[in-house]
């Protein structure tokens, strides 16, 4: 592995473990690029947008925690394993808190540049997620 790319699993550990887990959000100028992408079911840009983000989530499901399953680096690509605990204690996308523990598991390949993160891309059980809060996006297909 180079300095390079250990650098770089670092940021992203950073990101996790500080910014995420610690509630540090004033880390992530330090840890992401001013244009930085995130590719998931929606496309944001920019270190605010980011922000909005996270802050919407942590408004909905309180004691936000990552685990980091795998951390793997090559080239200017990071790739992370992780799942997230919490509680839906507050809104998420018109959905009234259950206060119900939910698990989410995704893997994001992350892209570095310039020693910070320039985009990413996730892919995220989010229909585990509204199943675990007893929504069933399938059932009127299960129905029919």
């Amino acid at each position: 592995m180079t300095a390079s790319e250990a650098e770089n699993i670092e940021i992203v550990r950073k990101l996790y473990e500080e910014a995420l887990n610690d509630n540090q959000p004033e880390l992530l100028p330090e840890l992401l690029s001013e244009d930085v992408v995130f590719h998931t079911t929606t496309e944001e840009r920019g270190i605010a947008a980011y922000r909005a983000l996270t802050d919407q989530l942590r408004a909905a499901f309180t004691d936000m925690h990552f685990t980091i399953h795998d951390l793997i680096g090559s080239g200017d690509r990071v790739v992370v394993r992780w799942s997230m605990e919490a509680k839906h204690q507050g809104s998420f996308r018109g959905i009234p808190a259950t206060g119900k523990a939910i698990q989410q598991k995704a893997n994001v390949i992350y892209r570095m540049e310039g020693g910070k993160i320039a985009e990413g891309w996730a892919q995220m059980d989010q229909l585990g997620v509204l199943r675990q809060i007893g929504i069933d996006p399938l059932a009127s297909v299960k129905a029919s």
